[in-house]
């Protein structure tokens, strides 16, 4: 019977042998005498024992594994991460490149979608008009997913957001000449009962896909809401908005006093493959509210961003 002293020698002579010879379970049989079994026996005794550590070393990239924690948080199917450029002008144009890729992919020729409105759709826009060549497409649409609104801006500016991505996809346009936001809930009911609505509404119950993109609370613009929602915004804690559907930090929608807002309604949006930009300049308890929702399939943002929301919780 060996000594506790031997056996311990045998046990790194063995994997020695095993972890930097890298000899097989036989070789060292045959080298120490002994079965293979028990050279089974003594590599597991070695680790039991502390005199073998194994150390396993994740060598994927920060961002697949910040992606993989907030899919399994949020229950999200994709996330597109883009690493960060030298600042946040830059970096933005290349999220919205990588957005406008990702949403007007092959993969996706030909599906039926919805366009929102926003800055890093604006972008999208942008990257279109540098692309050399237009692409045909074998069908499909898009279409608004509002009313368009009173802004300096073109990034609100909805029909021609769905002009400039149906020219450079070759999707058939189709516009909504109407606001997004009225004075009264007798104007949108109105509106409600014209064939324009029905169509639109049509597009919104069977549409394949929908482009967001993620704004803060308050931001610019505010869409003058303050008639819609009174103090409501501020009393419970709005943290940022989908098109004009307002979220607090847990996800859930604050509703006005009276709808009369032109727009998917969430129920239509949780219904299809949304995909959501963010710019750098969006906050990450906004970006976890809105993924909150339950209307996010898939999110594009940046590294900077991403490894906020993921360290996050509340």
């Amino acid at each position: 019977m060996i000594t506790r002293e031997q056996k311990v020698k045998r046990m790194i002579e063995v994997a020695h042998l095993y972890y930097e010879e890298n000899k097989s379970q036989n070789e060292i049989a045959k080298v120490m005498g002994i079965s293979r079994p028990l050279v089974s026996v003594i590599l597991t005794e070695a680790k039991e024992q502390g005199i073998v550590t194994i150390t396993i070393n994740d060598m994927r990239s920060s961002a697949e594994q910040i992606a993989e924690k907030i899919r399994n948080i949020y229950k999200i199917n994709t996330i597109l991460i883009v690493p960060d450029e030298t600042n946040d002008s830059v970096t933005n144009f290349k999220v919205a490149a990588t957005a406008f890729s990702n949403y007007f992919s092959k993969a996706n020729d030909g599906k039926r979608a919805g366009i929102g409105w926003g800055s890093m759709i604006g972008r999208m826009a942008d990257y279109a008009a540098t692309l050399d060549s237009r692409t045909n497409n074998n069908g499909g649409a898009l279409f608004p997913l509002a009313g368009g609104i009173n802004s300096v801006t073109k990034d609100y500016h909805i029909n021609e957001l769905v002009r400039i991505f149906s020219l450079e996809t070759g999707r058939e346009p189709i516009f909504l000449y109407a606001p997004a936001l009225h004075d009264t809930s007798l104007e949108y009911e109105f509106l409600k009962k014209t064939d324009a609505f029905e169509a639109i509404r049509e597009e919104w119950d069977f549409m394949e896909q929908a482009l967001v993109s993620i704004s803060n609370f308050p931001s610019y613009p505010d869409l003058g809401v303050r008639s819609l929602y009174g103090n409501a915004l501020t009393e419970k804690k709005a943290v940022g908005r989908i098109l004009a559907h307002y979220f607090d930090s847990y996800g859930r929608i604050i509703s006005p006093a009276a709808e009369s807002t032109l727009q998917a309604s969430v129920k239509q949006l949780r219904s299809t493959d949304v995909t959501a930009v963010c710019s750098n300049q969006v906050k990450p308890q906004c970006v976890i509210g809105a993924l909150r929702t339950g209307i996010i399939n898939t999110l594009i943002l940046s590294l900077s961003l991403a490894e906020k929301v993921s360290v996050i919780s509340f």
